[in-house]
């Protein structure tokens, strides 16, 4: 007779551990399911997630401390909050090499940005940037990036400026991703300024302050 009662509360637990549990709802619909509190205004679900191959059903909850409207409660973290965000952009039929603003209208009050994966391909016909076969050859150069702000949004200039392409009708397609840092995340140290004094080496005099 033992023996069944032992049984029986070992099913009864067993039935226990797999059963949902509810906090201020009387009829959990996941495993774990919060409704109601003061730090959370809907239901919260934990359930077991597979990111790798289900990345669209992957939730982050945080708090912003930075937020007077937040205050401290425990929200999703979307678009704004995601520390780190990556942007393909593919501009294309760019007059001959330069790409002189580029409005992104991505904001500077909350994003940082750089850009990485820079490819420039040239129209069909297009000879590219033109090799300079002249007596006295001038400096080939390079690409130059310089990424600004401007009326509260950030632009891209991208151009060869010491040669040109070949021909007026010649155009480009540049492909770059750009990387955005939410400044919620992010902390501005300023430019750290070394003078070497003439030398090929130079060892900071400490690490940067604020980290």
């Amino acid at each position: 007779m033992k023996k069944g009662i032992i049984l029986m509360a070992i099913l009864g637990l067993s039935s226990q551990v797999q059963a949902q549990i509810g906090i201020g709802t009387t009829t959990p619909a996941q495993k774990l399911d919060v409704v109601g509190s003061t730090a959370v205004k809907s239901s919260v679900f934990l359930d077991p997630i597979d990111y790798v191959n289900n990345p669209s059903g992957f939730t982050i909850l945080g708090t912003d401390p930075q937020s007077s409207v937040v205050n401290g409660k425990v929200l999703a973290v979307e678009n704004l909050y995601t520390p780190l965000t990556i942007q393909p952009y593919s501009v294309t039929n760019i007059y001959r090499d330069d790409l002189t603003d580029l409005n992104l209208n991505i904001s500077t009050d909350n994003f940082f940005i750089t850009v990485a994966n820079f490819e420039a391909i040239p129209s069909s016909g297009n000879n590219g940037i033109y090799t300079d076969t002249s007596a006295n050859p001038v400096n080939k150069g390079h690409f130059v990036f310089n990424i600004f702000e401007s009326g509260g949004t950030w632009h891209i200039n991208i151009s060869y400026p010491t040669l040109n392409t070949q021909n007026t009708t010649d155009r480009y397609t540049y492909n770059f991703d750009v990387v955005m840092y939410s400044k919620r995340f992010y902390k501005n140290l300023g430019t750290v300024t070394y003078d070497l004094g003439g030398s090929n080496n130079g060892s900071a005099p400490a690490a940067p302050s604020g980290i």
